[in-house]
C-alpha cells in the first residue's frame, strides 16, 4: 500500500452561500494531517477575509498553480489562479456572478483531478438559480462533471457512515421507477458496478439488492417484479461471475440495525427508499462512474444564513472523511490490481 501523501481538493461553492464559512472551518481544523492534503479551489481574498472574521488564526497561502510538493501543513491552502474576484458577490443574494463562481470552481476542480494533481474532490454547495443565471442550465452537479469528463455514463451513490447505496433511479417520478425494474435494465446495473468495482475500492465487491415490494413481493402475492424480472436478473449476473445477492425485503436489508447487512453495496431501486433512512447532515453523495472521486454534501448553500458564521461544518467534514476514505481504498485497490 502507498504511503504517499492524499490531495483532497475541496471547492468553495457558492460564495454567496455558507460555503466560504464552512470550508475555511473545515479546513482550518483540518490542516495540520500529516498524510493528507487539503486544498481549497476558490477565492483566497475571501478565505482570507472569512478566516480574519471568524478569529481563525491561520495562514492563507494562495496558488496559481497547484505542485502537490508546494503543499504543507500548518495553513490553508488556495488554488486560485487570480481569475474570479468572488468578494464582490454580495451574501445571501443569488446572481449570475454567484453563479459563474461556484460553477468555475467545479471546473477547476474537475481539471486538477484529470489531471491527476488531487486524490478527490468534495464540491461544496451551489445555487441552482444562480448557475441557471449563469448559463449552467443542468439538472445538478452530478450532469455538469459528466459533461466535463467527456459525456461519460455515472451513477449516484450514498454514504451514510459505512452504509453505501447505489440507487437504481434517482429524481424520477415513483410510478416510473417502477416501471424501470425490468430484467434488462437491472442486469445492466449490476454489471455496471461491478465492473466499475475497482473504483470503490472493491476488488471482491458484495452487491444486495433490495426489493421493490413489500416483504419481497411475498411469493407474488404482493407484486410480480422480484419473481419476473429481479430474480432472473440476479441469477444471470450470478452465472457471469458477478457476487450479487437478493432481492432483499427492505426492512431487512436497509432498516436499522441492518444498514446493508454488511455487504460492499445496496443497490436500492427508488430515490427515497434510500433517502429516507439516512441522516442527510451525515451523508455524502458520490458520482460514482467519472475517472475521478466526485462528492458532495448533503445539505444546500443556506443563503438565508450566509455570512453570518452560524453555519455548522460537521456535514462537510463528514464528507471530506467519505472522500478520503474512497480516495485510500481506490489507491489501496489499484495498487492491489498491478
Amino acid at each position: 500500500m502507498s504511503d504517499e501523501t492524499l490531495v483532497i481538493g475541496v471547492t468553495m461553492g457558492d460564495p454567496a452561500g455558507i460555503g466560504p464559512e464552512i470550508t475555511t472551518a473545515l479546513l482550518a481544523e483540518r490542516c495540520n494531517e500529516q498524510a493528507i492534503r487539503p486544498v481549497l479551489i476558490g477565492c483566497a481574498a475571501q478565505i482570507e477575509a472569512t478566516a480574519r472574521r471568524r478569529g481563525l488564526d491561520v495562514e492563507i497561502r494562495q496558488h496559481s498553480d497547484l505542485d502537490r510538493a508546494a503543499l504543507r501543513p500548518g495553513g490553508i491552502d488556495v488554488y486560485d489562479p487570480g481569475t474570479i474576484d468572488a468578494t464582490v458577490v454580495k451574501p445571501g443574494e443569488i446572481s449570475r456572478e454567484a453563479g459563474e463562481a461556484s460553477m468555475h470552481y467545479n471546473r477547476q476542480g474537475a481539471e486538477l483531478a484529470m489531471a491527476d494533481k488531487i486524490d478527490g474532490l468534495v464540491t461544496s454547495p451551489v445555487t441552482k438559480a444562480s448557475a441557471k443565471m449563469a448559463g449552467y442550465d443542468y439538472p445538478g452537479q452530478a450532469e455538469y462533471f459528466a459533461e466535463l469528463a467527456g459525456d461519460v455514463a455515472f451513477s449516484t451513490i450514498l454514504i451514510w457512515r459505512n452504509f453505501k447505496a447505489a440507487l437504481f433511479t434517482t429524481h424520477t417520478p415513483l410510478i416510473e421507477a417502477c416501471r424501470a425494474v425490468t430484467k434488462d435494465n437491472l442486469l445492466k446495473k449490476i454489471r455496471y458496478l461491478h465492473e466499475k468495482r475497482y473504483e470503490l475500492g472493491a476488488p471482491e465487491l458484495r452487491l444486495a439488492v433490495a426489493s421493490l415490494n413489500p416483504h419481497a413481493g411475498e411469493f407474488g402475492t404482493m407484486g410480480r417484479e422480484e419473481m419476473d424480472e429481479m430474480e432472473p436478473a440476479i441469477a444471470q449476473a450470478r452465472a457471469e461471475g458477478i457476487s450479487v445477492d437478493g432481492p432483499f425485503p427492505v426492512n431487512a436489508l436497509i432498516s436499522p440495525p441492518y444498514n446493508g447487512r454488511d455487504y460492499d453495496l445496496t443497490l436500492a431501486l427508488y430515490h427515497d427508499q434510500v433517502v429516507a433512512r439516512m441522516n442527510m447532515n451525515e451523508t455524502t453523495t458520490l458520482t460514482f462512474g467519472l475517472p475521478f472521486i466526485r462528492t458532495s454534501v448533503g445539505h444546500g448553500s443556506a443563503l438565508d444564513i450566509a455570512g453570518k458564521d452560524i453555519a455548522d461544518y460537521g456535514a462537510l467534514g463528514a464528507t471530506y472523511d467519505h472522500t478520503v476514505d474512497l480516495a485510500r481504498a481506490r489507491r489501496n485497490a489499484r495498487e492491489a490490481a498491478l
